[in-house]
């Protein structure tokens, strides 16, 4: 079932704010709305979509049943930082959410269920590898888009990849055009 129109006071829920604060918003135009013929206003999905983006605020995955989940595994902070940044930039219709180091990866693949995993070739411990070849085995995520990530591509490491079962090897730093393909964007 599709939401066809919000009230105010859902509008607070779903984002956090208080009804009074939607509502001043409505006041003031911020954000589109209408009245009923009771007066009571009410704000379609895709306006308060637009009103969120618009004022860099998240927008909550019941507004967007499309989005496509994205979970970033690397070993290194700055890079997961600066890639999810880059990534919320060029990918609006796109959620990121990062995970730094292959076992708290693995972590948030089997609770968060994202359709997609950007993953780093080299981290310590458990190498990119393995852990697509875990996401294969396991019935419950063997589905998930898996791109391999590498600043060292080699022939051996993409046929390492290609034998876990990942979909893509990419090369650093990120070629955006591949990924939008790749995920179908």
């Amino acid at each position: 079932m599709t939401i066809a129109f919000l009230t105010s006071h859902a509008v607070a829920e779903l984002i956090g704010v208080s009804p009074s604060t939607v509502l001043s918003w409505i006041d003031k135009g911020l954000l589109p709305a209408f009245r009923t013929p009771g007066g009571h206003r009410r704000v379609e999905p895709s306006a308060l979509v637009e009103f969120l983006r618009a004022h860099q605020m998240p927008v909550p995955r019941t507004l967007l049943p499309q989005a496509k989940r994205l979970l970033l595994i690397d070993d290194d902070a700055m890079f997961l930082r600066s890639t999810k940044r880059l990534l919320k930039q060029q990918f609006n219709e796109l959620e990121i959410e990062t995970a730094e180091g292959s076992v708290e990866g693995l972590l948030r693949i089997g609770t968060d269920k994202p359709d997609a995993v950007l993953l780093d070739a080299m981290m310590p411990g458990m190498d990119g590898v393995e852990v697509c070849r875990q996401i294969r085995q396991n019935p419950s995520t063997s589905e998930i888009v898996v791109i391999a990530l590498t600043g060292r591509l080699d022939e051996e490491l993409a046929a390492a990849f290609k034998n876990a079962g990942a979909t893509a090897c990419l090369r650093k730093p990120l070629d955006l055009e591949a990924l939008k393909q790749l995920l179908g964007l």
